[in-house]
């Protein structure tokens, strides 16, 4: 739970996580959406008695009224918490609230209905225009301290409105903000309803543009229509890689190899995240890529406008040198008088695109420095610039970003596995078809013996990326042994998740086991079953220190019968939008 204020209004912020498929969605819900919800429950179980709902305070001075809220934001996380531990028979509206109520109230919190710019701009400074294009603006304002963006998009009155449900269904299926900005509203500027309307109910149109012939001078007669501008507000926080790329190259300071590939690593990630859900932008700028300090994310995902500019293009209408310029991110398929032809696969594109961003942060170049990057051999050019300043690796994601044939070109799952240095001859040989790709795969460990690490070891010589079970309940543990197999593991295979049960186990160096967890180092998910063992005070200071050092965790899940551990945890550790913790399986 927490809480932000917006004006005169307080929302409850709630993170809700799927324990199942660990994802997770951050909503803000007003307190009268949250009581209606309880007296809905209470009506539907008459019989059963709901924990008691916090009562609204009556609000007076500024400082009593942050009291009152952050003490209301405490009650309310212990109402939840109560709740979902003792849930009423009928729970249905309890479970519609928790998944599809809330898409709906995400789709509430970024759909405005706004009638004038000004209603919205009056709150926000105008601090400069970060990008402008014919088809739409890209401005920087501020407010209280934080960095806004608002884009505005032209787009066709027939097409506004596919245009404007496909970029919010884009928006609402982004569930962490660790690897994206996060976008606060979309809307159309609507004329003000009249009373015929209001009482009608009708749906107001979307305001026509005044620049309504923003596309007839460009395509066929087929192709005119009145324009309708869609704007949307996304948070922002530090320089795009275009910003950072022309700070570095004024003082001649090239990017560092832990930098580039650090960089590389969030951005495909990134990726990951959008194809999982079948969303592919195709299009990612230098300026789409945010750095702040360690931290990179992703912005303007799935701008509506670019079929616009693509059709604007490919077509040879650019004659402004910023366009120009832009050419630059069509893969050489796309530039094709064959294109409409051909299928797209939207993975190979934005790895194009992806390519030419981390190019251009390798060598710090601009956008016509590039110039000559469809022909191969300006690519191997290119690629050997990269491998003299950085190593292999950097230069064949380069590389296999910018193949000339799709079917050559890596998709970005690949590019992530060679971006964590994982083997480069496997990645080629499959290229080649010189051998079966290799798969993940699962491993079951319920005893340390010399017969199973020899079982071990030929599984991670057929499968180097792995997902681990190892299940010791109640057995006596043989360090030397267990240490043994976190060295195989660390040494010649990639964990990416893996859960442990030492339920009752007897003998468990926490010291060693904290050292053998840390050779694992491509772990994404973690769960722990420590119930039935003794932890000291030692053991919880040193496990916590561990943890924080686990830079690529996304999902940790412990559960212990050591309460001690659990408030440290909770209150020490880094990684707390990540984690789930259990006092003897019950949820805290």
């Amino acid at each position: 739970m927490g809480y932000e204020t917006t004006g005169d209004n307080v929302l409850y912020k709630i993170r809700i996580i799927d324990l199942m498929t660990l994802d997770q969605r951050d909503i803000r819900v007003r307190y009268s959406f949250l009581l209606e919800l309880h007296n809905a429950l209470q009506e539907y179980n008459i019989n059963y008695q709901l924990p008691q709902f916090p009562k609204k305070d009556v609000l007076k001075g500024w400082f009593e009224e942050k009291i009152l809220i952050k003490q209301r934001e405490q009650m309310i996380g212990e109402y939840f918490q109560q709740l979902l531990k003792s849930p009423p028979p009928n729970q249905k509206l309890l479970l519609d609230f928790l998944r599809e109520g809330v898409d709906t109230i995400r789709q509430q919190e970024l759909q405005k209905d706004v009638s004038s710019k000004s209603e919205i701009l009056k709150y926000l400074k105008k601090e400069r225009v970060l990008k402008k294009t014919l088809f739409g603006k890209t401005t920087l304002y501020s407010n209280n301290g934080k960095k806004i963006i608002l884009h505005k998009f032209y787009v066709m009155k027939h097409q506004c409105d596919s245009l404007f449900q496909s970029y919010m269904k884009a928006h609402l299926n982004i569930l962490d903000y660790t690897l994206f900005t996060q976008v606060n509203s979309i809307f159309y500027i609507r004329p003000k309803g009249n009373f015929v309307d209001n009482i009608l109910g009708q749906i107001r149109q979307p305001k026509i543009s005044k620049k309504s012939n923003i596309f007839s001078n460009f395509y066929q007669q087929n192709y005119r229509g009145e324009a309708v501008k869609i704007f949307s507000f996304e948070e922002f926080g530090g320089q795009n890689l275009d910003d950072v790329i022309k700070d570095r190259k004024n003082i001649n300071k090239p990017f560092s190899l832990d930098e580039l590939l650090n960089i590389i690593q969030k951005i495909l990630l990134a990726f990951m995240q959008l194809h999982k859900r079948n969303i592919f932008p195709n299009r990612i700028f230098c300026t789409s890529i945010i750095i702040k300090n360690d931290s990179i994310k992703l912005a303007g995902i799935q701008e509506p406008n670019e079929k616009y500019k693509e059709k604007y293009l490919l077509e040879g209408h650019a004659v402004g040198k910023e366009q120009e310029d832009d050419i630059v991110y069509y893969p050489p398929e796309k530039l094709s008088q064959y294109f409409q032809q051909q299928q797209q696969n939207g993975k190979l594109i934005d790895s194009w695109h992806f390519g030419v961003c981390i190019l251009k942060a390798a060598l710090l170049y601009t956008n016509r420095q590039l110039d000559g990057i469809h022909s191969c051999t300006q690519v191997d050019k290119f690629a050997n610039q990269v491998q003299l300043m950085y190593g292999d690796v950097i230069a064949q994601i380069i590389m296999f970003s910018l193949k000339q044939s799709p079917q050559e070109r890596a998709d970005i799952r690949e590019l992530y596995f060679m971006a964590n240095q994982t083997a480069i001859i496997k990645f080629e040989s499959a290229i080649l078809n010189q051998i079966e790709k290799t798969q993940m795969t699962y491993l079951y460990i319920n005893k340390i013996t010399e017969e199973q690490f020899q079982s071990t070891s030929q599984q991670i010589q057929k499968y180097q990326i792995l997902t681990v079970k190892i299940n010791l309940y109640n057995q006596q543990i043989d360090q030397e042994q267990f240490d043994k197999l976190f060295q195989l593991l660390g040494n010649f295979s990639e964990v990416k998740n893996i859960t442990i049960i030492l339920n009752k186990t007897q003998n468990l160096n926490f010291n060693n086991f904290y050292i053998g967890l840390q050779k694992l180092k491509q772990l994404k998910r973690l769960t722990l079953d420590l119930k039935g063992i003794k932890i000291s005070k030692e053991e919880i200071d040193h496990g916590i220190q561990i943890f924080n050092q686990f830079d690529l965790i996304e999902r940790f899940i412990i559960d212990c019968s050591s309460m001690e551990f659990i408030k440290n945890l909770k209150s020490e550790l880094k990684l707390k939008s990540k984690i789930a913790l259990y006092f003897e399986s019950q949820l805290m």
